[in-house]
């Protein structure tokens, strides 16, 4: 099956297609399970083009670890939410002062 040239360097870039030379995404450093799926986190990450936070919440969103109970990583994205939503209110109220 032929696909556009533009969508294979997309998809190339995205790490969705891999090159004989690079095989970073076919293993985990971790017990992370990444590796084992077709679009891995970076992938959105890159495609989304998210900021750290959001991009810390997808990768808890897409991620399971044997040891750690799935509760663990809710905790951690209210956690992260939390700090992001701080982070805002404080940009929005250093804005509202310079108006003001």
């Amino acid at each position: 099956m032929k696909i556009p040239w533009e969508l294979y360097q997309n998809l190339k870039k995205l790490g969705i297609i891999q090159t004989p030379d690079d095989d970073t995404r076919s293993f985990n450093i971790g017990k992370s399970n990444y590796s084992k799926h077709t679009i891995q986190p970076w992938s959105i990450w890159i495609d989304w083009e998210l900021n750290p936070f959001d991009a810390d919440i997808v990768k808890r969103v897409l991620r399971t670890k044997e040891d750690e109970p799935r509760i663990k990583d809710y905790e951690k994205i209210i956690h992260i939410c939390k700090e992001r939503i701080r982070q805002l209110n404080e940009n929005r109220n250093n804005e509202s002062n310079i108006l003001d």
